[in-house]
């Protein structure tokens, strides 16, 4: 080894691998966040409850909040359809904006071409 080669060279990514492995990341957490299911507090403030409101792809399961708060009256079922829509459109959100944020970033490492060093310099 001569004293010019950088020793870290061999074993650290390119920025073009590091943007490519980041791209493949945030699309499969962005994936990830759009399927799994939301959940929010439950009514009862005595023991640590929670419920289930749907994923950022199916949207708010209203029936299903209705069947986890079982005796309410309406008021609250339409506070806690509020709540879910709430939480779900910032989960969508968050699941988009990486999710495609990561296909831009892959189109754009399959679309822009990579400087070739210069052979004479």
């Amino acid at each position: 080894m001569t004293t010019s080669e950088d020793p870290l060279a061999e074993v650290t990514l390119s920025p073009r691998a590091f943007f490519a492995l980041a791209a493949v990341a945030a699309m499969v957490i962005g994936l990830v966040l759009a399927l799994v299911p939301v959940r929010v507090a439950g009514p009862d403030v005595a023991r640590a409850t929670s419920m289930q409101c749907g994923s950022a792809l199916g949207g708010v399961e209203t029936p299903g909040i209705a069947l986890g708060l079982q005796n309410s009256n309406r008021a609250e079922l339409v506070g806690y359809v509020a709540m879910c829509e709430r939480a779900v459109s910032e989960r969508e959100t968050f699941a988009s904006v990486l999710f495609f944020g990561g296909v831009v970033t892959g189109l754009w490492l399959g679309v822009v071409r990579r400087r070739r060093p210069d052979p004479a310099g």
